[in-house]
């Protein structure tokens, strides 16, 4: 009966679970700019009831995650340019320094899961799998800023991600495409085996960049 009492108290509740389901879609470009979302259609997907999902998309408005119009229609925001140019350089100032933090925090195990999510996303890169490829390429980059263990920078970068998320979907419509980009992944794990800061820190700004001018390109 304890063991039963000490879970209920553990277990966190609905609009908290329902809240981190909703932003992991909008933070892996499952949803698309503009794209409408309706509470009831929620509740259904997240097998939940109309209230806690109200609160986890009222929460995700205050960020700037999801926008609730004049009539109370919720949707994905849409970006400018320079909103995005915005977004992806803040990237570039936050991420290298959570990359920096996580090495000394860096173990074989760590490197390994992050091998297997770069296959994964090349796999699906090479099979124009979008979806697949932005849940892989974000599981490798938290993978990696988890290990920082930083309360400061972390939090930060997924309020980054969270809103640049769906223009990555929007960007990428054809990554099978995608031939010729050098592979920072691949650098990024080298440094990491070598512990050569210098080296990752180059790594991730250089793959935030080439993303930025690939999410601009797009939006021309």
């Amino acid at each position: 009966m304890t063991e039963i009492i000490e879970d209920v108290e553990n277990k966190p509740p609905l609009h908290e679970a329902i809240y981190k389901k909703l932003r992991l879609l909008l933070e892996t470009g499952a949803l698309a700019p503009g794209q409408a979302l309706s509470l009831r259609n929620l509740a259904h997907s997240f097998e939940g009831s109309v209230t806690p999902v109200r609160d986890a998309v009222w929460r995700l408005a205050a960020e700037g995650a999801l926008y609730i119009g004049p009539t109370r229609r919720i949707s994905v925001p849409t970006l400018s340019r320079n909103q995005v140019r915005e977004l992806m350089r803040v990237r570039a100032l936050l991420e290298p320094e959570a990359a920096i933090l996580a090495l000394d925090n860096i173990t074989p195990e760590i490197i390994s899961q992050m091998r297997a999510y770069d296959a994964e996303l090349n796999k699906a890169a090479m099979e124009g799998n979008v979806g697949e490829y932005m849940a892989n390429n974000h599981a490798f980059h938290f993978a990696l800023y988890s290990a920082s263990n930083s309360d400061v920078l972390l939090p930060l970068i997924e309020s980054i991600w969270v809103r640049f998320g769906p223009y990555m979907r929007h960007a990428y419509p054809d990554v099978a495409g995608m031939e010729g980009v050098e592979d920072h992944h691949a650098q990024a794990l080298e440094a990491l085996e070598k512990r050569d800061a210098i080296a990752l820190k180059r790594a991730i700004k250089s793959d935030i960049g080439d993303g930025e001018q690939f999410l601009l390109h797009e939006m021309e």
